[in-house]
């Protein structure tokens, strides 16, 4: 296990991009099918302008490191291809993000949408072979709050999701998905979760797992999913913003 805290003294303990970068190289390193991965972050997340033209938005997500004025940001574009793209068929990750702006802030290509119950083809990603499940703490457009769990400070959706999992930890992707959102909804959060995968699956033949569950690709060809589903861009001035939590 690495953790890596702005509260350690250790430079290497620190959450710099560099930190990061390397822990995520660590995460992967030698990964074989049958293995699981798990990856959360809980801190600042924001957006700049895509230069690459496959967001929807017109806006990559990025998390902010915490010398990212110095160092700069860990774009999805990045994490994609750090985590996602690297891992062979049969190996399984987690990745739970807990932060601003962070509904596709790994570029994977299917997102669940609850009102149909579905996968939804983002387009401007690619299909791979590794087995990868993203729970984030809102949508694109949205900032994820803090909060207090046991009198400590906790992200609003790492409390709910510690809370969802000591309830029931073998929920489907769905069920865990929708018990996310009523628990921020019942503490007064207006921040909407989204889950998203790497893999189209049936939701009854596999359940939420943090140790368990590494399923063979079912994506029939790998490499790139086309153009996203374009939408009008906001206003940009042209400047990163960074929310606080």
């Amino acid at each position: 296990m690495v953790v890596l805290t702005d509260d350690q003294y250790a430079p290497e303990k620190q959450p710099t991009l560099a930190n990061i970068r390397n822990g995520l190289s660590w995460l992967i390193a030698g990964a074989e099918p049958g293995d699981v991965l798990f990856w959360q972050y809980s801190g600042h997340g924001t957006q700049v302008r895509s230069e690459t033209q496959t967001e929807a938005d017109g806006k990559d997500e990025a998390l902010c490191p915490s010398d990212y004025q110095e160092s700069g940001l860990l774009i999805d574009d990045e994490i994609f291809d750090r985590v996602v793209l690297p891992l062979a068929s049969g190996v399984k990750l987690t990745i739970i993000l807990d932060c601003c702006h962070s509904g596709t802030a790994v570029d994977l290509p299917f997102m669940w949408q609850e009102q149909g119950g579905f996968w939804e083809e983002l387009g401007g990603s690619a299909f791979t072979a590794g087995d990868v499940q993203m729970f984030s703490g809102c949508k694109d457009d949205q900032t994820s709050m803090d909060a207090s769990d046991r009198g400590k400070p906790a992200g609003a959706m790492t409390s709910a999701m510690t809370a969802a999992i000591r309830e029931e930890p073998n929920r489907t992707y769905p069920d865990m998905l929708r018990r996310l959102q009523e628990i921020l909804q019942e503490r007064g959060f207006k921040q909407w979760p989204r889950l998203t995968s790497s893999q189209k699956f049936d939701p009854s033949q596999k359940r939420f797992s943090l140790c368990e569950g590494a399923i063979p690709n079912m994506n029939p060809v790998l490499g790139s999913t086309g153009p996203p589903r374009l939408q009008p861009e906001r206003p940009d001035s042209g400047e990163e913003e960074c929310c606080l939590m």
